[in-house]
């Protein structure tokens, strides 16, 4: 029967086995740590539309797959420690735009304790996997025990890393499940058709149009506004019906409840729409980048 024979070329003894065992512990403790920087970098934010917010997150998951533990440890920081701020659309969106994102609130005495935790943690893994070999000696005792301490004391320093990952894994996927059943929910649906209504490029200009009435009282006749997007983008009074699921211009706004909408009689007996923004909803009407072509679109013609 043929000897087994440990590193170095040294018999196989309950000792040696028992270092052997450790390092396979550590390596997959290492991995461990890798596999959930993995997860919360990649999934730390999700955006696209209905049709490309899937194949974004895999692109996105894809890339991180990719990368070393130390560039893992880096992202984490840059992506989840940092305050991500708001995150931007496409400048023009057709339909609607999905967009998550998750971060840990903290302070800079975190951050920068966390760093040189990680990088405890990376160069201990480092250590382990390309300088651990050469200074172990399995025919020596003493190199034995020293082998043994040293893969102990560098799990239970790993450990505390492990933890506190697991707790943003749980943290983030409680965050999902919960924005997932809001979205299920009547209130959700009901903010994601308000949201998107507010926000496309026909009520964004329907708003900052309101903003430029030459009438003293502030409100806009909405004739005139039609014919402003008709000489600027004629295609946005386009398909309402099939864009917004609404017949009208006066329903599509009704919808977004961010205007007030009135009848007034005119000099000539006739009667006409006006609005304005509802003033709940001044803020929320930002102007809308301007093109070449789109200069004094909130300019109105005379009525």
């Amino acid at each position: 029967m043929t000897e087994e024979i440990a590193p170095g070329g040294t018999p196989r003894t309950p000792e040696v086995d028992e270092v052997l065992r450790r390092i396979g512990r550590n390596l997959l403790l290492f991995q461990q740590i890798e596999h959930l920087l993995k997860h919360l970098v990649a999934s730390s934010r999700v955006e696209g539309n209905l049709a490309s917010v899937q194949g974004n997150f895999e692109e996105r998951r894809t890339k991180f797959q990719k990368q070393t533990l130390g560039q893992l440890a880096g992202q984490f920081v840059d992506e989840l420690l940092a305050d991500a701020g708001e995150r931007d659309a496409p400048d023009r969106v057709e339909e609607p735009w999905f967009s998550f994102g998750f971060t840990i609130q903290t302070d800079s005495a975190f951050v920068e304790q966390h760093t040189a935790e990680m990088k405890a943690v990376v160069d201990a893994r480092n250590d382990l996997i390309h300088h651990f070999l050469p200074r172990w000696s399995p025919a020596s005792s003493e190199s034995t025990e020293a082998a043994l301490a040293y893969l102990d004391e560098q799990r239970a320093k790993a450990l505390p890393m492990r933890d506190r990952l697991q707790g943003f894994v749980k943290s983030l996927q409680d965050a999902a499940t919960a924005h997932a059943q809001y979205m299920a929910s009547p209130e959700g649906k009901r903010e994601v058709e308000l949201s998107w209504l507010r926000h496309s490029r026909l009520v964004l200009m329907l708003g900052e149009i309101a903003t430029k009435t030459d009438r003293a009282d502030g409100w806009m006749v909405l004739s005139t506004a039609c014919h402003v997007i008709r000489q600027h983008e004629p295609t946005e009074l386009v398909d309402l019906h099939k864009r917004f699921g609404h017949r009208t211009l006066k329903k599509l706004m009704q919808a977004t409840e961010l205007f007030d909408i009135v009848d007034e009689p005119t000099a000539r007996g006739g009667i006409r729409t006006i609005y304005r923004i509802n003033p709940r909803f001044q803020l929320e009407i930002s102007p809308v980048p301007a093109t070449a072509g789109e200069r004094g679109v909130g300019q109105p013609a005379n009525s």
